[in-house]
C-alpha cells in the first residue's frame, strides 16, 4: 500500500486518486472541513480534528490534542480497508507534522520502516507515539518496538 501525504491546499486541488483508497482528513477544528474532491475510488473518508501540538498549554487544552480515540479511528479504518485499497491518503493543514506522523506510524506497523517520514517531514511526536502505543497495546497485544 502506498501512502500519500498532502497539505490541505494540495488535497483540495489535486485530481482524485484513480485507484482504491481511503482518506484521513485532519483539521484543527470540527467546524473546519477540507473540501476533498469526490472519487468513485475512495472507499472511506475519516475526518478528524485536533491541534498540532505535542502537549497541552494555556491556549491548547488536553481535550483538543490527539488522543487514543483518534488513533483507534485511524487503525479501524486501516484494518477494515487494507485488503481492498492501494493507497492511504492523509492530509493536515500544512502536510508537515500531523499527517506525516500518521503515515509514519502506519508505515512502521505495516512495513517496519518509517525513516522516509522523519527525513522529509517533522512528524508530530504525540500523534506518532499515540498511534504506535494504541496499535501495539490494543491490537498487537504487546509493546512497541
Amino acid at each position: 500500500m502506498e501512502i500519500f501525504i498532502y497539505s490541505r491546499g494540495a488535497v483540495e486541488r489535486v485530481p482524485p486518486h484513480d485507484v482504491p483508497h481511503v482518506i484521513v482528513s485532519i483539521t484543527s477544528s470540527e467546524a473546519d472541513r477540507a473540501r476533498i474532491p469526490e472519487s468513485p475510488h475512495c472507499r472511506a473518508l475519516l475526518r478528524l480534528a485536533f491541534a498540532d501540538a505535542d502537549a497541552k498549554s494555556e491556549s491548547i487544552p488536553e481535550e483538543s490534542l490527539f488522543s487514543r480515540a483518534h488513533a483507534r479511528a485511524i487503525w479501524d479504518l486501516v484494518d477494515e480497508h487494507l485488503p481492498h485499497i492501494e493507497r492511504l491518503v492523509v492530509h493536515c493543514d500544512a502536510g508537515m507534522c500531523r499527517s506525516p506522523a500518521v503515515a509514519a506510524a502506519v508505515a512502521k506497523v505495516l512495513t517496519g520502516d518509517d525513516t522516509e517520514y522523519f527525513r522529509r517531514y517533522r512528524p508530530n511526536m504525540r500523534v506518532y507515539r499515540t498511534m504506535l502505543e494504541t496499535y501495539y497495546e490494543e491490537r498487537a497485544g504487546g509493546e512497541a518496538s
